[in-house]
This record gives C-alpha cells, structure tokens and sequence, in this order.
C-alpha cells in the first residue's frame, strides 16, 4: 500500500466515524431535524458562553459592498 492509498484510507475511516457519530446523535432526537437544531442551537450557546471558543460572526444580511472602481483612468 502506497502512501496516497494509506491516507485515502484513513479519510475513509474518518468519514465513516464521523458519520457514525452524526447517526447516534440524530437518533437521540428520533431524526427529527426541528429537534437536533436546537439541540446543536443550545450547545453552541454554552460553549459560546464558556469563552473557551471562538467563533466568527454570521455575515450581516446588508453587506457594504465596495464601491465600483471607476474603469476610466484620470489624466
């Protein structure tokens, strides 16, 4: 086995412990979606509140755009 194919295999794992994971939680909430958003809503709350994480701030819904550069150049 190759180096490409032993990293490829161990994303592969990776990916499927992850989803694993995903599928026991979502269970926990009997797959109900309204259910396990507010419970991820509630956990980022307290960690929010811990200060031990950082998190970046959602875009605003009015982003400033740049203004147009103007396409003639002054003499």
């Amino acid at each position: 086995m190759n180096d490409r194919e032993i990293i490829e295999n161990t994303e592969c794992e990776t990916v499927k412990e992850v989803r694993e994971v995903r599928h026991k939680i979502s269970a926990r909430f009997d797959h109900d979606v309204g259910r396990l958003v507010a419970h991820y809503q509630e956990m980022q709350e307290k960690m929010r509140r811990s200060g031990k994480y950082k998190f970046a701030d959602l875009p605003s819904k009015n982003p400033k755009l740049p203004e147009p550069v103007d396409s003639e150049v002054a003499d």
